[in-house]
């Protein structure tokens, strides 16, 4: 029977190796899973009672014991990659740790003598070899590292969505199987701290039922499916149960096995209850059997079909837990697809330029790309039953794909998207008005999260807009000054042009003028940060009359005394020159414009007028908002511009003015380090 076992094993598990070799993409975890696929066959032939006489029984199970333990290693390893989506750091140190420390299963054998790991056999039960403490503590190793690979495993399944799990199940049940084989034997070698070669068609009977189920889930599923894992890991109910079941089977079959006197009854009863195992695991892991458990309970034990509180609570979570437009879509089809039991969903939206539907997302559903027209019959809020349509005995409606029912998206009066959902788990389930409420509260929400979702990202672009629009209005407002400026030279030239003194004015503000043009066009910048000043020892006495040089005659005082100060010239300048325009609008002309320079426990610079004053309400609460301007034709950002230009310098812009008295603004500016 073994030698029978061992062969099957053997050719199914080199036709699953050939499947994983030969497919299209071969990664590392596939490296993998050859090693311990290898592995695996390598421990059964060694243990085969035809090989066992051929050498010594000792040195045999030393190269089985480093074969079984390459091949735990390796499926340790493929466990922790397998059908999960690969992140940068994913695997924390004491992942890595464990994972390194596995490694001892191979070297241990391989690095000690036999003798070192077992003791030698009595005559009277050849087939019973006990361990030594270094072999005990081996297979306790082998057994902590078999019930590592079942938890990654199980978490694999757990975070998988119905329809990858669909694709990935019998693989993993596969792997499952020759794990809970090798737990199994390794737990008896433990119990007794001996190696039981009579238990070796146990493990036999284990590999053959995972390789055979994975070759099948490679042949008529197609390879794995990338999975976001999570690490809140949640076991449902139903998992408990089966292991209750499972546990209970061993306890009757061993039982059977005592009343009627099984020959080798120890390891019947492992193989059946390995085999009863994984079959109660595949049923229960059955979205149609899942489906068809829920409508018996609901039916008989239950008034209502759905507990619409926990349905709510659960679609919450899963759209708040996303951020894209895609992962919200994802999020809403697998809420309707798992609460309905539907394997197939689509996503269309209304496109608001052409007033078509635009396939946006699809879940398993194939012909779903296909734009629907404003004019199709699905493409209306339904009104029997309201919001969703039966489309399970009804025709078919071209170019939308078949489907079960389709739910409409509502926004008001107006059609926002609908979703086509399809492919029952239960083909004779009847859906009911409750199911029809269910739809149309699950559309309503889904509707408001892609409103919200949609509405987030245009105000998100218009906030980019209002950007560029403050930046086009700073940009504006430099050059508005600039213009004045030189609508001031035109002015006094049609009287002073002849002047040789002016003409040599004349063309020293034109170049100051076109370089900062020129700098404005190149930089097209918002208020400069303070680490961007290019700073500059300057007189500030001289650095003012330089600024203020545009200004009329007649119209401008400047006096003080000749102060140091590290600034940024041009930016300064903006200051200055803004200062002096309002200051020049306040007295509308009528009155000169004073300014001092001068040091009182640091630079400063008063610009002073005798117009018409602010008041302090104005002061605290206009005066420095951007935006906000009394000027008929003023832009509002000027002295929220200088503010913001003198505090990058580590200054202060300070304010004094009364109504009808006046106004003096003082930029206060930080000691100059070369004074």
């Amino acid at each position: 029977m073994q030698t029978i076992l061992v062969a099957l094993s053997s050719i199914f598990g080199l036709l699953v190796c050939m499947m994983v070799l030969f497919r299209r993409q071969f990664t590392w975890p596939d490296t993998l899973l050859l090693l311990a696929l290898t592995g695996l066959i390598v421990t059964e032939l060694l243990n085969l009672p035809a090989v066992g006489s051929l050498a010594a029984p000792l040195t045999l199970e030393r190269w089985s014991l480093a074969s079984q333990g390459l091949a735990v290693w390796a499926l340790a390893g493929f466990s922790l990659a397998y059908a999960r989506i690969s992140r940068p750091h994913s695997m924390s140190w004491l992942k890595a740790l464990f994972l390194s420390s596995c490694g001892l299963l191979l070297l241990i054998p391989l690095t000690m003598p036999a003798q070192a790991l077992f003791s030698p056999p009595l005559r009277q039960t050849p087939w019973i070899i006990p361990l030594t403490k270094l072999g005990f503590y081996h297979h306790l190793g082998l057994l902590i590292a078999v019930l590592w690979c079942l938890f990654n495993l199980e978490a694999t399944l757990v975070n998988a969505t119905h329809v990858k799990r669909w694709r990935i199940k019998f693989f993993v049940l596969g792997l499952m199987a020759i794990l809970t084989a090798q737990f199994l034997v390794v737990s008896q070698e433990l119990l007794y701290s001996a190696l039981d070669l009579s238990q070796s068609p146990t493990r036999g009977i284990g590999v053959l039922l995972g390789v055979v189920l994975m070759g099948y889930s490679l042949a008529t599923r197609g390879g794995e499916q990338k999975i976001i894992f999570s690490h809140r890991l949640a076991y449902k109910s139903l998992v408990i149960f089966a292991a209750g079941i499972y546990l209970i089977s061993i306890g009757l079959i061993g039982q059977a096995g005592q009343h009627f006197g099984f020959i080798n009854k120890s390891a019947i009863i492992s193989g059946l209850s390995l085999f009863g195992g994984i079959f109660l695991a595949a049923i229960f892991l059955s979205e149609t059997l899942q489906r068809n458990i829920k409508l018996f309970i609901s039916k008989h034990f239950y008034k209502d079909k759905y507990d619409y509180r926990l349905q709510w609570l659960n679609f919450i979570h899963r759209l708040a837990e996303t951020h894209q437009a895609q992962d919200l879509y994802q999020a809403v089809l697998l809420q309707f697809c798992e609460s309905l039991g539907m394997g197939q969903a689509a996503l269309y939206l209304r496109n608001a330029k052409t007033g078509d539907f635009d396939p946006v997302h699809q879940w398993a559903m194939a012909n779903a790309d296909t734009v629907l027209p404003s004019n199709h019959p699905l493409c209306r809020p339904q009104t029997s039953p309201k919001f969703v349509a039966d489309l399970r005995h009804a025709a078919t409606f071209p170019p939308a794909p078949p489907a079960s029912f389709c739910i409409a998206l509502p926004r008001g009066q107006v059609l926002e998207g609908l979703i086509l959902i399809a492919h029952p788990f239960n083909a004779e389930e009847v859906y009911d008005e409750e199911d029809f409420e269910l739809m149309e509260a699950l559309a309503h929400q889904a509707a408001s999260a892609i409103i919200n979702m949609h509405l987030a990202d245009a105000l998100a672009a218009a906030r980019e807009m209002e950007a560029l629009g403050k930046v086009s209005a700073f940009v504006l407002h430099d050059l508005k000054n600039l213009v004045h400026a030189l609508s001031i030279l035109v002015e006094n030239a049609k009287t002073y042009i002849q002047e040789p003194e002016f003409q040599r004015d004349l063309f020293e503000t034109l170049d100051n003028t076109v370089a900062k043009m020129t700098s404005l066009i190149r930089k097209l910048r918002e208020i400069p940060p303070s680490e961007s000043l290019r700073r500059e020892a300057v007189d500030l006495l001289e650095f003012t009359q330089e600024s203020l040089r545009i200004a009329p005659q007649g119209t401008l005082r400047v006096h003080g005394d000749s102060v140091p100060a590290t600034i940024d010239r041009t930016e300064m300048s903006k200051v200055l020159i803004n200062l002096f325009h309002n200051a020049q609008e306040a007295c509308q002309g009528k009155y000169p414009v004073m300014v001092e320079v001068g040091r009182q426990g640091q630079p400063y610079i008063k610009i002073s007028d005798s117009g018409c004053g602010m008041d302090d309400e104005f002061i605290n609460k206009h005066l420095f908002v951007p935006f906000n301007t009394t000027k008929k034709d003023g832009m509002g950002i000027g002295l929220y511009q200088s503010k913001q230009i003198v505090e990058a310098h580590g200054g202060h812009l300070v304010v004094e003015s009364h109504p009808g008295q006046g106004s003096t603004f003082t930029v206060l500016l930080p000691e100059s380090h070369h004074s």
